[in-house]
């Protein structure tokens, strides 16, 4: 009876052969792949120092109803009698390094404002794309661009919500953090592309005047402190 002597051996230096042969295809597809691959970008947009023109906010309150809050070191908004209170925020996108091209493809945009006071109730909060300019030193309740009527714009028509408030399951619970959830990628898109122009965002509660106030407090810009500044966040691509 025969047998075929060091045959495992012999498959061996074969798949190593052909291991060999097959390498350079795989490196040339591995190189091909590596290619096609666009790396993402980020700028970060930061309200500092307090006279930086990156950023404008201001809160506008019912109660003071000609008073302009605009270098106030903390802005507000509430529900309540009277007592409603909006946060108006821009973030100029001109002082993205490199300049973020009109034919970028924007991934994530993120509103980050930091809270210094969450009210005792679970209150959902509405972002709105601001579709009119303003001007921070001179706005006021009387003249936003949204107009003096509560509960307007529709709540339908907001960009991202999220909520905030002490109680158990709420969104954003604790002060002395970055509140969660304000996404603004559409608005900022169309930014970009020069569909829209920025004039911002405009943050309302999601029921205004109800019977009990409800107040919730971020840090301005103008508090002049890095760790607390409002910040917009935008991820992006570029055409390879």
């Amino acid at each position: 009876m025969s047998r075929i002597v060091g045959a495992p051996g012999a498959l061996a230096v074969a798949g190593l052969v052909l291991l060999g042969l097959a390498a350079p295809a795989l490196a040339a597809g591995l190189s091909l792949a590596s290619q096609n691959l666009t790396p993402y970008r980020t700028c970060t947009i930061t309200g500092t120092p307090a006279a930086s023109t990156a950023v404008s906010d201001a809160s506008v309150r019912q109660a003071s109803a000609t008073s302009n809050f605009g270098t106030s070191a903390t802005n507000n908004v509430a529900t309540g009698n009277g007592a409603n209170r909006r946060l108006y925020i821009r973030f100029d996108l001109s002082l993205c390094s490199p300049t973020i091209p009109s034919t970028a493809t924007v991934r994530l945009a993120t509103l980050r404002i930091y809270i210094t006071a969450v009210p005792a109730s679970c209150r959902t909060v509405d972002v709105f794309r601001v579709t009119t300019s303003w001007v921070e030193s001179t706005l006021t309740w009387n003249n936003q661009p949204f107009g003096t009527t509560i509960n307007n714009p529709a709540n339908t028509s907001a960009s991202d919500t999220y909520t905030i408030g002490s109680p158990a399951g709420c969104q954003n619970l604790a002060t002395g953090a970055y509140a969660v959830g304000a996404v603004v990628t559409t608005d900022v898109a169309l930014f970009v592309a020069g569909t829209a122009t920025n004039f911002g965002w405009m943050l309302r509660d999601d029921v205004e005047g109800s019977s009990t106030t409800y107040t919730q407090t971020y840090s301005a810009k103008d508090l002049g402190t890095v760790g607390q500044a409002p910040q917009l966040v935008v991820t992006y691509v570029t055409a390879p």
